[in-house]
């Protein structure tokens, strides 16, 4: 039993001591099973009253909802709707709830989903003894199985409903269907959509569909999705330009920036057959129904796991239109009585795999024996694939019992129906659909032959003679022996056949299947509990505000349920704003790209962006577009949609905003978002000293501001980790729920970054005097803890004892460092042996990995160091201060030294030479380091794993 325990009551005081009876019922009911529901009105109660139930229920179970303000009665009766509008939407057996401290469980309600949002005065209506239905497919003559499939559908459809013909085609040339049914044009419709009680429409992967993909966004409707995959006919829509830029919307509506970054790298055509693209039409259904399981399956691995709970799946329906005789039918076609006739049905194309079919063919006993003949009744391929098809046939020497008909005629086809001896369906590559052709000759009762590929392999054996999906040309050539041998096989297969559809296929049975499914999301889909709650609100009677409807509308938004895949808002909002081109933004830049490349299972990658204030974050879609390469698409940087469930990801370092965004921050926590950040290190509350006035303290504010409103932090080092957990230790706890921290490390590939590129007007002047002379590398803003003035002192000191040596410095200026920066500036080794460059690309950079004799780092203070993995990728030594975090990346593969004067940097290096020169050096050729791939990964083993490294108790309670 789904039970939903509502703890307003709770949260408001009336019934504090309810939570250890929730805690009861949660225990007994089962986690699986049981809800917890929170009022958004009290949203000081929410964080402990979900850590309650951590180790009880799912963090996904613990759900709050939104009311609109209270105030006015119009907004109280609102708030009411609401509620129940979000109760009736996670489909509740009963709802239970404390009333008061002497009865604390009583039960709430037992909602009808039908009419559970009307105001006791009102009446729900109900549906005429038929209800009018809209039905949008094109129909005959359109040369479409689905249009061919709807014309018969619709004959059944109206024993329930009254039908309405919506088309987009000149003309409707069946007869029955004009005769009983008013044609309707897509203009009238736009006019009169609201006068029908029912809507369906039918998408395919065609042309013929063209008019619903808009449509159904104006006018949502039950949809039966008879190809799953629709992102052919919206490459031609958008190539023809009737939808511009539909394909490449669909693919970042459907499918993300992954898949727009992936079609950039592998183009059109292969990212045709690699995404659906059917977001858009499955997000505005009001129901799904499908024609197999397959289906499902394919829903699970796009969207997530039971985003397709909801659909239905109903057989293919399947009639005979034509029964004709079998002699009748081969005197027709002129075949003989006693011809063996092998045909396969349906358009010839690669993924029907008929060059297999007519190998097979030609290599079993089938191609000497004078009375088999092989048919393909279909029009050929119009390119290479039927023209190289037709060359073989032509060649063999069977070539005069080889046929391909061209598109035939209804009567011809069932014609050959009747006439064949057994038929072969062969697929790869599907888009999702069922095959009506199979289904076609199961209803003929003809023996068939075909792969177990898609919704084909759900089929069973005892109607179908199945090999396997990827089959070799022998088991086909054999199959075809058998079956040519068998006549007991292939009236076993024929029986079998026969059964299977009239069980299942029979136009009265789906019919009626049809009309089970149709009348249940009318009363029980998410669209129908949603147009539920608006009427009622409607229906309200008194003044209303603006901003009341406005609240009850946001209210009512964010309350609905949200299947598929969870958003991971990353946010960008200091590379938005500023991107400083720091080594903190090549870190935000490449995990950002890693992320896209390749999506935790489960979630969509959103970069997002604040501008502070508790201003609402927005889609960063500009940014990220032109972060990928895409230049042709254009998008709106709207606000976020959040869902419960979605993650936030602190990645780029937003002091200032995240401190300002408090409160929202906690709100998005409060109404079931995750809340993570990325912390890079701690100096400015560790060393004050080395940071303008005030940094400590706007720093400190944004750590206060992570210890109070996330889930998580993940540090770039476990050094930093050590460092966090012990400075949050000190602090006072300003939370219920533990604080999780866990640590990765950085990527090192310059490649997948994003990476900048150009050298500087003198690059050949430093490259020259790089190679003169051993040369030591420094990477890294020009800022006071990074250790440049010991490191320009420490190099004075060797040119005075007259060692000979280069000092390149890769970095801009920071902050508290003119003295530093003009000394440099006018240093007598200026361009000779001290080379210093502000802000050089990643080309340069590289160049100079490759060159150098050593990267120098004497930070006094850094959270990873990025730099010493860089020139491991290229063997380059490494230099190091003895810092923790050091020792923890390079280990020993690097020279370290201590002490903070010039001279004690001076001789280590002076200690080191000798040693290079002798090869005795430690060299960074095997240090371990990950690519930007891995850190991601790393990063996300916490975010969306929960794996943790050590916890920050809550404050007591």
């Amino acid at each position: 039993m789904r039970i939903v325990i509502d703890l307003q009551s709770c949260q408001a005081g009336t019934a504090p001591t309810a939570l250890a009876h929730a805690q009861d019922l949660a225990r007994a009911n089962g986690a699986a099973d049981t809800f917890v529901a929170l009022s958004n009105r009290y949203p000081a109660t929410i964080e402990a009253l979900r850590h309650a139930f951590a180790g009880l229920l799912p963090r996904a179970h613990v759900l709050v909802y939104d009311l609109p303000l209270a105030g006015t009665e119009w907004s109280e009766q609102a708030a009411a709707i609401v509620r129940r509008h979000f109760l009736a939407t996670l489909m509740p057996d009963v709802v239970v709830g404390a009333i008061d401290e002497t009865a604390p469980w009583t039960t709430v309600e037992q909602l009808d989903l039908a009419t559970f949002a009307l105001p006791a005065n009102v009446t729900a209506a109900r549906p005429k003894t038929r209800p009018r239905l809209a039905h949008i497919s094109p129909l005959p003559p359109e040369k479409s199985g689905i249009a061919d499939y709807s014309a018969e559908l619709v004959m059944e459809l109206s024993h329930f409903y009254l039908v309405e013909l919506i088309v987009d085609q000149p003309t409707v040339s069946d007869a029955n269907l004009t005769a009983h049914f008013p044609v309707r044009s897509l203009e009238w419709f736009e006019d009169h959509a609201h006068e029908f009680e029912r809507v369906v429409y039918h998408f395919g992967n065609s042309g013929v569909h063209q008019h619903m993909f808009e449509l159904i966004r104006r006018h949502p409707g039950i949809v039966v999705l008879h190809d799953f995959f629709l992102s052919s006919v919206l490459d031609n829509l958008e190539r023809d330009g009737y939808l511009p830029q539909c394909y490449l919307r669909g693919l970042y509506e459907s499918h993300g920036y992954s898949a727009l970054a992936d079609h950039l790298k592998i183009g059109r055509n292969p990212s045709i057959w690699k995404y659906p693209l059917n977001k858009g039409v499955l997000d505005h259904a009001s129901g799904v129904i499908v024609h197999s399981d397959f289906s499902h399956r394919l829903a699970d691995d796009w969207y997530g796991k039971g985003v397709a709970a909801d659909w239905r799946t109903i057989p293919l329906l399947r009639g005979k239109r034509n029964n004709s005789d079998r002699a009748e039918a081969r005197a027709r076609l002129g075949l003989a009585e006693d011809d063996f006739v092998v045909a396969t049905y349906g358009m010839l194309g690669r993924t029907k795999l008929n060059e297999e079919l007519l190998d097979a063919f030609l290599r079993s006993p089938l191609a000497s024996d004078p009375q088999c003949k092989l048919v393909f009744v279909g029009q050929n391929d119009p390119g290479r694939y039927g023209a190289n098809l037709t060359h073989k046939m032509e060649k063999s020497a069977a070539a005069k019992r080889i046929t391909v008909t061209g598109f035939v005629s209804a009567e011809a086809y069932a014609d050959y129906l009747a006439a064949s001896d057994c038929a072969v369906q062969l697929r790869c590559d599907t888009r999702g659909e069922t095959s009506a052709a199979v289904l076609d000759c199961l209803l003929h009762g003809l023996p068939t032959i075909a792969n177990a590929h898609g919704s084909t392999a759900e089929i069973p054996s005892s109607a179908l003679l199945k090999l396997p999906d990827h089959f070799t040309c022998g088991q086909l050539a054999d199959a075809l022996a058998s079956l040519r041998n068998d006549t007991g096989e292939r009236g076993r297969l024929s029986d079998g056949a026969l059964t299977l559809m009239r069980e299942h296929h029979t136009p009265d049975r789906v019919g009626q299947q049809y009309h089970d499914a149709i009348e249940h999301f009318a009363t029980h889909s998410r669209h129908s509990v949603y147009r539920n709650a608006i009427d009622a609100i409607a229906s309200i009677a008194g003044h209303v505000e603006d901003v009341e409807l406005g609240d009850a509308a946001r209210a009512i938004a964010f309350n609905a349920p949200q299947a598929g895949q969870r958003q991971l808002f990353v946010d960008v909002s200091a590379m938005v704003t500023t991107d400083l081109k720091t080594g903190i933004q090549r870190v935000v830049r490449s995990v950002l790209l890693a992320l896209i490349a390749e999506p935790p299972p489960g979630f969509r990658i959103e970069p997002v962006f604040s501008t502070g204030s508790n201003r609402s974050y927005q889609y960063a879609r500009r940014y990220t577009l032109g972060m990928i390469g895409e230049k042709d698409l254009r998008l709106e940087d709207a606000p976020i949609d959040l869902r419960p469930g979605d993650v936030f990801l602190g990645l780029d370092l937003f002091t200032n905003g995240i401190r300002q965004n408090h409160d929202l921050l906690q709100s998005m926590r409060d109404r079931g978002a995750e809340i993570y950040f990325v912390v890079y290190d701690l100096l400015p509350v560790l060393r004050p000293d080395v940071f303008p006035f005030g940094t400590e303290q706007y720093f400190g504010d944004f750590l206060d501001t992570v210890a109070t409103v996330a889930d998580g932090v993940i540090c770039i080092s476990r050094a930093v980790a050590d460092e966090l957990a012990t400075w949050y230790g000190k602090q006072p706890a300003r939370r219920a729920a533990p604080l999780n921290i866990a640590w990765f490390h950085l990527g090192a590939d310059l490649g997948a970054s994003a990476p900048t590129t150009g050298l500087p007007a003198h690059a050949q002047l430093v490259f020259n005097g790089v190679a003169s002379r051993p040369s030591f590398l420094m990477v890294g803003t020009v800022e006071p803890r990074k250790g440049h003035t010991q490191t320009l002192a420490a190099f004075e000191l060797l040119w005075q004892q007259g060692v000979d040596v280069n000092l390149v410095i890769v970095g801009k200026q920071g902050w508290m460092m003119d003295k530093l920066a003009e000394r440099m500036e006018k240093h007598v080794e200026k361009n000779k042996r001290l080379f210093w460059l502000p802000g050089v690309s990643d080309e340069m950079l590289e160049k100079l990995y490759k060159t150098t004799s050593a990267l120098l780092s004497p930070s006094e203070g850094e959270g990873f160091g990025l730099p010493l993995i860089e020139c491991a990728q290229h063997g380059v030594p490494i230099i190091a201060r003895d810092l923790p975090v050091f020792c923890e990346v390079a280990g020993e593969h690097a020279h370290y030294f201590s002490g903070l004067e010039p001279q004690a940097l001076a001789d280590s290096i002076k200690a080191w030479l000798p040693l290079f020169k002798a090869g005795k050096a430690p060299t960074s050729t095997g240090m371990p380091w990950l690519t930007w791939r891995d850190s991601a990964g790393q990063l996300m083993n916490a975010v969306v794993r929960g794996q943790w490294y050590k916890t920050v108790p809550g404050e007591a309670k």
